[in-house]
């Protein structure tokens, strides 16, 4: 018992050391590019240019954590509608930030009505069948309508390391190495057709045209730059 609690004391110091170590070095090759992570991106300069007074928003997989805060929905008299596979996580959002929620999977939840912008922030990957969810989701943009969607790629390491490992593993390692995530991490990931070509194959067949294809680097690993952010604009 002794030997383990050593073990895993000398593995946890390696563990915070090394992300010491990596964020000093992201750091410096912040300040030697103009790329920002992606999901700060995402958050605060593709989505912005996205919104416009009064548009009726989606946000899909939000939760608990809607994409769009509470002082820009006052500003633009947004209209917005949380979807999520879980009551409780959208119960747990700020107060007022949804006018409306829907609950149930993205693939088969039937929408009832029609969007100016769709929007979702590492949701994807965790969809059984992409191909479903952005069809469902087509049916409930507005013409002329955009859907922005930034997720990982099937083929990052950590990905292929998930699929390898399985769920509850995948879980057990994340959780280990980045604690403060146990909250708001861990969901089933599949990354089905969560790559650049098969995702965009999948908007065009739904009558999408692709607009914009950006790449990130993953937060779990900093020197990848699989992640990417995918805007989907009707066509």
């Amino acid at each position: 018992m002794t030997t383990d609690r050593n073990t895993h004391s000398l593995l946890r110091r390696f563990i915070v050391l090394n992300r010491r170590l990596s964020r000093g070095l992201y750091l410096i090759a912040e300040q030697l590019t103009s790329r920002r992570p992606g999901v700060v991106e995402f958050e605060q300069q593709i989505v912005p240019n996205l919104l416009f007074p009064k548009a009726r928003v989606l946000d899909v997989g939000g939760g608990k954590s809607p994409i769009i805060d509470a002082e820009t929905k006052r500003r633009l008299r947004l209209y917005v509608v949380g979807l999520d596979l879980s009551a409780d996580e959208l119960a747990r959002a700020p107060q007022g930030i949804y006018d409306k929620v829907i609950v149930g999977d993205v693939a088969t939840v039937p929408i009832h009505e029609q969007f100016d912008v769709i929007l979702s922030r590492t949701l994807l990957e965790h969809a059984p069948d992409t191909s479903r969810a952005i069809a469902n989701l087509t049916g409930a943009l507005s013409p002329g309508g955009t859907m922005a969607h930034y997720l990982p790629c099937r083929r990052a390491f950590f990905a292929v390391l998930s699929r390898c490992l399985g769920a509850e593993t995948s879980r057990s390692v994340l959780f280990r190495i980045y604690p403060e995530k146990r909250s708001g991490a861990g969901f089933p990931a599949y990354y089905h057709c969560c790559v650049p070509s098969a995702m965009a194959r999948l908007c065009r067949e739904c009558g999408l045209l692709v607009e914009t294809r950006a790449y990130y680097e993953s937060e779990y690993f900093k020197a990848n730059r699989h992640n990417r952010d995918e805007r989907q604009k009707n066509g």
